[in-house]
C-alpha cells in the first residue's frame, strides 16, 4: 500500500485535482474528509468512480460494436471489391476532369454509389 507521504507532487495534485471535482457532485467528502482522514475519501472517490467508469465502458464498447460493424459491412459490400472500386473511382474521375467541380463529380458518382449491387 502507498502512504500519501511516498507520493510526489504530480500524484498529490491529481489526486486534490480528484477530491475538487468529486466535492463539486457530493459535498460529503468534505465531512468524510474531516472524521476519516485521506484513506476514506480515497476509498470513496474509487467507490464513487465505479458507475463512471462503467458507463465509459459501455460506451466504448458500443463504438467499438459500431466500427466493427461499418467494417465488416464495408468489405462485403460491392465496393469493396477492386473492379466495382475502380469503376467508381473512374466515374468520379471523369466527372471531376470534365466540370471541374467536386460537388457535380459526387453528384455523378452518386448512382454508382447507390447502384453498387449492378456493377458487380
Amino acid at each position: 500500500m502507498i502512504k500519501w507521504e511516498d507520493l510526489n507532487v504530480y500524484q498529490k495534485a491529481a489526486f486534490w485535482l480528484a477530491v475538487g471535482v468529486v466535492g463539486w457532485f457530493s459535498p460529503e467528502i468534505a465531512l468524510l474528509f474531516h472524521f476519516g482522514g485521506i484513506e476514506v475519501v480515497f476509498a470513496f472517490i474509487a467507490i464513487y468512480s465505479i458507475p463512471i467508469l462503467k458507463q465509459i465502458q459501455c460506451y466504448l464498447q458500443k463504438v467499438k460494436d459500431g466500427v466493427n460493424l461499418a467494417y465488416c459491412t464495408y468489405q462485403a459490400s460491392a465496393s469493396a471489391k477492386p473492379k466495382v472500386f475502380f469503376v467508381q473511382a473512374l466515374f468520379c474521375t471523369a466527372a471531376f476532369v470534365l466540370t471541374g467541380s467536386v460537388a457535380l463529380s459526387a453528384l455523378y458518382f452518386m448512382p454508382g454509389l447507390v447502384l453498387n449491387g449492378v456493377l458487380t
